[in-house]
């Protein structure tokens, strides 16, 4: 019988140590790309979904911080820019500043923005308190994200004054580099 020889303790700990920590960074790394954009081929499915765009259905429900629920129904007068966010997303929380620097020159008659979660008004509405945004967040109350088929957050969706998608942007948009919702739009990602 041959004797193998002993693997001293400290090497054993410290293997397992670098594997519980290889565990935790991909962990970590697997957590912060779900708020990311989907890059590559993702973006040409986003582009071509674009292109085959649907109409906005009139069902779809939002709730302003105070409790009032208005109905999303598209304006002939207006196109609508709804940005998508989460309290949990990071990105959301760094683009928010120089969202709201933009938005005296990109929000005018002819266009308005939504700047809607998903999540509990409450949730919301503690965000808004603790992080002071500036913005108008809202709380969508019927329909989900999963209706407008959004793989990651933020994503920005652009709709003519007919309801018809025209714009889609997963991730972060650099807003102070437009100065109208044409340059956004025409900037195709």
């Amino acid at each position: 019988m041959t004797q193998h020889p002993r693997i001293p303790l400290s090497f054993r700990i410290s293997k397992y140590l670098l594997f519980r920590l290889g565990l935790i960074l991909s962990l970590v790394f697997a957590i912060l790309l779900s708020c990311q954009s989907k890059t590559g081929e993702n973006n040409q499915a986003i582009e071509s979904s674009i292109e085959d765009s649907y109409e906005l259905s009139k069902t779809f429900t939002f709730q302003d911080l105070t409790g009032d629920e208005f109905l999303f129904q598209p304006s002939d007068k207006k196109i609508t820019v709804i940005h998508f966010w989460a309290t949990w997303c990071k990105p959301c929380l760094e683009e928010f500043p120089e969202l709201r620097k933009a938005l005296p020159k990109l929000e005018n008659d002819s266009t308005q923005f939504l700047i809607a979660s998903d999540e509990d008004l409450d949730r919301i509405k503690s965000y808004q308190e603790k992080h002071k945004t500036g913005l108008d967040l809202i709380r969508m109350t019927k329909g989900s994200m999963a209706d407008f088929e959004l793989y990651a957050l933020p994503t920005t969706i652009i709709l003519d004054n007919q309801g018809k998608e025209v714009y889609r942007k997963a991730g972060m948009i650099y807003w102070n580099s437009f100065s109208s919702i044409q340059d956004l739009i025409a900037d195709k990602p």
